[in-house]
């Protein structure tokens, strides 16, 4: 910006700058400008260690130089604090993961007669499972899948129960009603007392005898 000075009554127009002789003179000058048109007003425009002149009033920096090592990094989040970076930077973050549990959904199943061969088709649904950081592109989705599997089947068949358990293995393919044979019989009359059969307590009693040593008579009760 300009001003415009008068000197010994002589108007100057536009002058940007006023040099004054020192007094040491060899041609040695005081050189002033005109800054009130400045737009700096506090050293958080300026880097630090710099100084400038503004409005008659000076300014010192204090924007602080940063490098690559003032960034940190957690997780996926990389933290930039305020301040210059005179090149670019980079900031290496955690690397993350990512899982694929997978839950099967709309199962069906069939099993050709006379073998043991079962065919099983299922939609696995994928959800993904992601650990804290980077975790490259990808995709998850539906999937189709088509196995066969080799498992023991059993016909129809009448359990009587015995003295001894009796058990299907477990992952058996049931092709046929598996019955368990009852028995009216089963009741407490008919069972001794002091003695439990399927959860059936008995409550039959011996008959009690006794002989009279001088009548030799029997008595039952």
């Amino acid at each position: 910006m300009a001003k415009n000075v008068i000197i010994n009554g002589v108007t100057y127009s536009n002058v940007p700058s006023v040099e004054i002789p020192l007094s040491t003179g060899n041609n040695q000058f005081a050189e002033f400008y005109d800054t009130s048109d400045a737009t700096l007003d506090n050293g958080g425009k300026m880097l630090s260690g710099n100084t400038a002149y503004a409005n008659g009033t000076k300014y010192t920096g204090t924007i602080s130089t940063k490098t690559s090592t003032d960034l940190s990094a957690s997780g996926a989040t990389v933290t930039v604090p305020a301040g210059y970076y005179a090149s670019q930077v980079t900031k290496s973050i955690d690397n993350g993961s990512a899982t694929a549990p997978a839950s099967i959904t709309g199962t069906s199943a069939s099993l050709s007669t006379g073998t043991n061969t079962l065919t099983l088709s299922k939609t696995i649904s994928v959800t993904p499972t992601v650990t804290a950081g980077y975790v490259a592109s990808g995709t998850a989705g539906n999937s189709s899948v088509s196995l066969t599997a080799s498992v023991t089947t059993k016909a129809a068949a009448t359990i009587t129960p015995g003295t001894s358990n009796q058990s299907i293995a477990a992952g058996t393919y049931l092709t046929g009603a598996q019955t368990i044979s009852g028995d009216a019989n089963l009741v407490a009359s008919n069972i001794k007392s002091g003695v439990s059969i399927f959860g059936v307590a008995g409550s039959l009693t011996s008959a009690s005898v006794s002989q009279d040593a001088d009548t030799k008579v029997l008595t039952i009760s």
